[in-house]
């Protein structure tokens, strides 16, 4: 009954990601050079050829993963009686109990990336590329996280079966897009200045845009 209900809920949630993603680059657009956008799909295609023509960073990833349900584990206060990684059997993390947020956090939340927001911003002033450097990073671990993610999903990981695949994916999708143009900020030309305004304007667009779409189905339907 639970995966039934979240999956409910999980439909209208990833129509809405689509709708974010969709009016996304172009708020983006302007925030970046062409150079810099070269440079951040650049750090994408290393990773993608890392990844499948030489070797997975899966213990990389293990580390990330298994540390951010640690984190969000604490957070919640729950009692921690085990963590253990391993080259053979992946990663563990042992709790009393867990809930929505522990078990989708690692998807949800790319730990790597956002590490990489401290000496973006420290080193940004003071090196001509620092803001390049970041990028090409940037595109590298975020698609690292991306890709890890979407092999999860496709592997139906037990993690993402408690509240069922659709739920899940709308979840973690709403995370990574809302935390996209915070890991973006550092390398922006304005930096993390008018990303207020940037939030508000971009998501007023897609719940208009939402409504007009829920609008159609409507008429169409009736």
């Amino acid at each position: 009954m639970r995966i039934f209900v979240c999956s409910l809920i999980g439909i209208p949630l990833l129509l809405f990601d689509a709708v974010l993603l969709y009016t996304l680059p172009s708020r983006l657009a302007g925030r970046f050079s062409a150079l810099q956008a070269g440079v951040l799909a650049g750090g994408a295609v290393v990773y993608l050829i890392f990844h499948f023509l030489v070797r997975k960073p899966e213990r990389l990833y293990v580390w990330g993963h298994e540390l951010t349900h640690l984190l969000v584990a604490k957070l919640f206060l729950r009692q921690v009686h085990g963590f253990h990684i391993t080259s053979r059997t992946g990663g563990k993390v042992v709790i009393d109990r867990t809930n929505v947020a522990i078990d989708l956090a690692p998807y949800a939340v790319p730990l790597y990336s956002l590490a990489a927001i401290v000496p973006a911003m420290l080193f940004r002033g003071q090196y001509v590329h620092a803001r390049e450097i970041y990028l090409a990073a940037g595109g590298f671990l975020l698609t690292m996280h991306l890709v890890f993610s979407l092999e999860g999903f496709l592997q139906g990981q037990p993690d993402l079966r408690r509240s069922g695949r659709l739920f899940s994916g709308g979840v973690v999708a709403l995370s990574l897009l809302l935390l996209l143009p915070v890991l973006l900020a550092p390398a922006s030309r304005a930096g993390f200045h008018g990303i207020a305004d940037f939030y508000g304007d971009w998501l007023g667009s897609g719940l208009s845009s939402a409504r007009r779409l829920v609008g159609i189905v409507y008429a169409g339907l009736f």
